[in-house]
């Protein structure tokens, strides 16, 4: 599901996707940096696994403002991880 520019769910807060995948993609590569591996091709076998898929949805999400915003990081994680591997 490709998601709408302005990202909203209801809390009175909306962001615009762009911004939000730019942050998204900030946070898979600090996560990248934790683990230590090279690119996140090395890390793509945790994509939708382990502790790093999870860890991106949580921080996105509160970085976005807090629970409400957990689908919309989700889809948030997964679209940034296809930008930075391919």
């Amino acid at each position: 599901m490709e998601l709408p520019q302005t990202l909203d769910v209801g809390d009175g807060l909306t962001i615009d996707r762009d911004l939000a995948l730019e942050a998204t993609r900030h946070v898979l590569i600090a996560l990248k940096l934790i683990v230590g591996q090279p690119t996140l091709h090395d890390a793509q076998q945790c994509r939708y696994e382990g502790w790093m898929f999870e860890q991106a949805v949580s921080q996105v999400a509160f970085m976005l403002g807090g629970d409400d915003w957990l689908q919309i990081a989700d889809q948030l994680v997964v679209e940034a991880f296809d930008m930075e591997v391919g």
